[in-house]
């Protein structure tokens, strides 16, 4: 006989119910609760409420875990679940103490957050390019995009060789260092896994080779970063230092240009 599929109950809040045939879990804005059965003295069900009450000692006040407006056939179907897995003999502990938390994982930064940074800036950069063609010549606004790539590629040397020595002076000092360990190859480079103190799961993709070692900032696990040797920081620091040069000519540059449309 094929096993049932776990259960889920989705209340308010953004509380989540399940129930794997093994345990009960509880998410909420606080963090996961893992609940074993063995520390589940009953389950009940009131309309679209379900609670998960613990044992306790008999002069303490039980625990209980409620999560309210959920399907109410799936509340039914949940508490018939778990109380037919319950043991038969309630546990003499105090089933507050079997249970484990978990902090919530921050947040995964928003895909689109890159957009909206890109789109800021495309908007003032097309407008002044207007602006030029207007005010000045046409070949004001064509010439304008020659200083507009010199800095975008310098600017790009800036932020991510710049960002990526920052972070292997930063991380090692005050992130958390764990060991990865290799799970795949991709087309260009190699990808590394590694769990964080909640035992969530991060990727971490490098050329590197052999043991790799990463540090992660603690408040955000998916930013990490691994120790180069030497030689390649000193190259890094260099091509920043370049980046630096690049984005600073080109923004003069394009200054240059504005000031000789405005004068004509």
């Amino acid at each position: 006989m094929t096993a049932a599929s776990p259960l889920v109950l989705r209340g308010r809040d953004g509380a989540v119910l399940r129930f794997t045939g093994a345990a009960v879990t509880l998410g909420r804005a606080d963090g996961e609760h893992y609940i074993p059965l063995a520390a589940i003295e009953s389950v009940y069900a009131e309309g679209r409420s379900v609670e998960v009450e613990l044992i306790s000692r008999a002069e303490a006040e039980p625990v209980v875990y409620r999560v309210e407006d959920v399907s109410e056939a799936a509340a039914t179907a949940f508490v018939r679940a778990v109380d037919a897995a319950l043991p038969d003999e309630v546990a003499d502990v105090d089933g507050s103490t079997l249970v484990t938390h978990r902090p919530p994982v921050p947040p995964a930064r928003r895909r689109y957050r890159g957009a909206v940074v890109l789109a800021g800036i495309a908007a003032p950069v097309i407008a002044l390019d207007v602006f030029l063609g207007v005010v000045g010549r046409a070949e004001h606004a064509i010439a304008f995009w020659l200083p507009l790539v010199v800095t975008a590629i310098g600017g790009f040397l800036v932020w991510g060789m710049g960002r990526d020595l920052y972070r292997m002076w930063y991380l090692p000092r005050h992130g958390i260092t764990v060991a990865a360990e290799f799970s795949h190859f991709t087309n260009k480079s190699r990808v590394y896994l590694y769990r964080d103190t909640t035992g969530a799961t991060h990727r971490y993709t490098t050329t590197t080779a052999g043991p790799v070692e990463v540090s992660y900032h603690p408040r955000d696990p998916s930013v990490a970063i691994h120790l180069e040797g030497s030689y390649v920081r000193c190259m890094m620091a260099f091509m920043t230092l370049v980046g630096c040069g690049m984005a600073g000519g080109g923004v003069f540059w394009g200054g240059a240009l504005v000031v000789s449309a405005l004068q004509g």
